[in-house]
């Protein structure tokens, strides 16, 4: 196939792949582990998150102590933030419900929203390396794995 494309488009072979569009790509016995743990890590300390205790937990819904009514006055960090955590849901689906909750609000976030994002991160500070497994087997099943 390499032979055939060469010609017609001048390609490179870079050899086996191991970095793609964000996403790392180990080749293990039973398959492909797909995982963004550089991105998770970056974006963890870019939110100082890696300093405080991490949760268990994806999501905290907003406590009805404080007043939902403060809007925040700059809702494009809310925004960006979301808006990485929904491009982590490519690896982690175990944040998918939080991201998709979160993004309903990316119109009009209050302190509430905010705090429930970060808390999103603190739980992606429990285990960042988490991927996924794309077996060779026959069957289609598709797990979560750790790899370090």
């Amino acid at each position: 196939m390499k032979q055939f494309l060469d010609p017609q488009f001048k390609i490179k072979d870079l050899g086996a792949l191991n970095y793609f569009l964000g996403m790392e790509v180990l080749q293990v016995i039973d398959g492909i582990v797909l995982a963004q743990r550089k991105f998770a890590q970056e974006l963890i300390a870019e939110y100082q998150c890696d300093v405080l205790p991490p949760v268990s937990c994806p999501l905290k819904l907003p406590s009805t102590t404080t007043d939902p009514s403060i809007v925040l006055t700059n809702a494009t960090t809310y925004r960006k933030l979301v808006g990485k955590q929904n491009y982590l849901t490519n690896t982690r689906p175990d944040i998918s419900y939080a991201v998709q909750y979160l993004s309903q609000f990316l119109q009009t976030p209050t302190q509430h929203h905010l705090d429930a994002a970060l808390h999103t991160l603190r739980y992606l500070n429990r285990d960042f390396s988490q991927g996924l497994l794309f077996n060779n087997r026959n069957c289609s099943l598709t797990t979560a794995i750790h790899f370090s």
